[in-house]
């Protein structure tokens, strides 16, 4: 498969964004800190690749793994909200 490590970046990134949100739980209720995470999580892939493409000689930057990173980031955000919603509730 020609974009397999898509794959791995949107999982690597949806654990990497899941982790950290639930690692504040309480804090959680308020909306900035939940989107303040997302966004770090968005902005810590994009600044490693374009790291990726100016220190390395072996490596580049891809416009795809920023994205596959961003895909992984909000559907971490998603889930949890589903959850988190769900253990409100109780």
């Amino acid at each position: 498969m020609a974009h397999a490590d898509k794959v791995y970046h949107t999982i690597a990134y949806f654990t990497l964004g899941l982790i950290w949100l639930i690692s504040f739980p309480k804090s959680l209720k308020e909306k900035r800190l939940k989107y303040a995470i997302v966004s770090f999580c968005i902005i810590y892939g994009i600044v490693l690749e374009v790291l990726q493409g100016v220190l390395t000689a072996h490596r580049t930057a891809s416009l795809l793994d920023v994205i596959a990173n961003t895909v992984g980031v909000i559907v971490a955000m998603l889930l949890y909200k589903q959850v988190f919603k769900k253990i409100a509730a109780i």
